[in-house]
């Protein structure tokens, strides 16, 4: 065997660590979901958060209505706001829960990480049991 194909066959040993690691494989998995949840959630949060303002620009105030206001039935714009509304609340949902999985998935990245690293420097590794040992009964 060639010095490249060493080095090639010892990198594809080196990679199978790390994607046979179930906990590497959850952490990069909930930091890209995160990630996406992140972005996602802020940049449509923004986006309603100016629709539902534009709304109260233009009276729109739910929450302090009277009991006529109450019972008549909306117009389709007072239908549109609380359907911002509405939005608004499920991409904050989406935002927080996109930071919990990014602080999650990075936690047990490191996490991962370190515990591979110890074991490939020989840290709480045990060796591996000898042919002879038998231990059937």
């Amino acid at each position: 065997m060639t010095r490249t194909q060493a080095d090639v066959s010892r990198r594809v040993v080196s990679a199978r660590r790390y994607y046979r690691s179930r906990f590497f494989i959850t952490g990069i998995t909930l930091l890209l979901l995160g990630a996406g949840n992140a972005v996602i959630g802020s940049s449509r949060l923004a986006q309603y958060e100016r629709v539902v303002a534009d709304g109260r620009a233009r009276g729109y105030f739910p929450d302090t209505g009277s009991a006529d206001r109450i019972l008549r039935p909306l117009d389709e714009e007072g239908e549109r706001y609380n359907i911002m509304r509405a939005k608004v609340d499920l991409y904050h949902v989406v935002l927080s829960g996109g930071l919990v999985m990014l602080g999650v998935g990075a936690i047990l990245t490191i996490a991962a990480l370190i515990r591979l690293r110890t074991r490939r420097s020989g840290g709480r590794t045990l060796p591996p049991p000898l042919a002879s040992d038998s231990r059937g009964g």
